[in-house]
């Protein structure tokens, strides 16, 4: 059987012991599958903690010049092996222990079959407390409402290199790994439990998540412009002068946040990332 050329991108800032013991369990995973050859990329996020890592073979790291979040970091990942030659596969995940690695032979096998299609890892349940599920559900409701895209997964995604040149062709990977995988690119969708994190607690904020929902929905920023307007115009026929209002003013609103976090953010040209490198070790 002709070897399979794997490479796995993982944003870190600061957790190496979760990021140790994900490493550990790849290879545990995958050592009696001689033909796969995985090659671990990591994104090391402006982490204030010096890198521990038990494992040195068949890693490289990309240091960044400051702390960019887990999202710009894969997109710098990906654009860095957009320019490596050579066929291979490449993964997209996070190292707390939530994107469950017993997954990735399964997605590997499936983006082997279908390449021109990125495999992404949905959702079905969520290990977390019932106010983070409750939001969640908010955000992935609201978000469909607005941009008609049902995007119930994250940055664990699987797919060959040659759908690099789709997902990273408007700089909407900048913004949000999933939204650029949805708009840019074909998807086969797997479906597994959000796991457990290996140590602690998520360090994220209620409105950082705020921002990331936000940012997932700016890469749509035409369809909820578009969408607003329909529902604005259901409002004033359908509903009281009141509750009319009130859709209204939260839409406007909403519109602005978009708006907002989509200049906040914005790239010219994603390929132009290496101000944001230190080195690559």
């Amino acid at each position: 059987m002709k070897s399979i050329n794997h490479v796995i991108i993982i944003p870190v800032y600061n957790d190496w012991d979760s990021l140790n013991k994900l490493l550990s369990k790849i290879d545990n995973i995958f050592k009696n599958q001689r033909f796969i050859k995985n090659k671990i990329l990591i994104i090391n996020d402006n982490s204030s903690k010096k890198v521990q890592l038990r494992k040195k073979n068949k890693i490289n790291i990309i240091f960044l010049k400051k702390n960019l979040g887990s999202q710009k970091a894969i997109s710098i990942g990906l654009e860095y092996l957009k320019k490596v030659k050579g066929d291979f596969y490449i993964t997209v995940m996070d190292c707390d222990g939530e994107d469950n690695p017993l997954k990735l032979k399964t997605m590997l096998i499936k983006a082997k079959r279908f390449k021109n299609s990125i495999i992404t890892s949905n959702r079905l349940q969520r290990e977390e407390s019932w106010i983070v599920i409750f939001f969640y559900k908010i955000h992935l409701n609201l978000t469909f409402m607005f941009t008609l895209k049902w995007i119930s997964f994250g940055n664990f995604s699987t797919f060959h290199k040659r759908n690099l040149q789709k997902l990273l062709s408007n700089n909407c990977s900048w913004y949000a790994h999933s939204s650029a995988v949805i708009k840019n690119c074909e998807i086969i969708r797997t479906y597994s439990k959000r796991e457990k994190r290996y140590f602690g607690k998520s360090k994220l904020s209620f409105f950082s998540l705020v921002e990331h929902s936000l940012r997932v929905n700016s890469v749509f920023y035409k369809n909820i412009f578009f969408m607003s307007i329909f529902y604005s115009l259901v409002s004033v026929i359908l509903l009281p002068a009141l509750f009319e209002s009130i859709i209204i003013a939260s839409i406007v609103f909403f519109n602005f946040c978009v708006c907002f976090i989509k200049y906040k953010h914005r790239i010219t040209n994603l390929s132009d990332n290496k101000k944001y490198i230190k080195k690559i070790s």
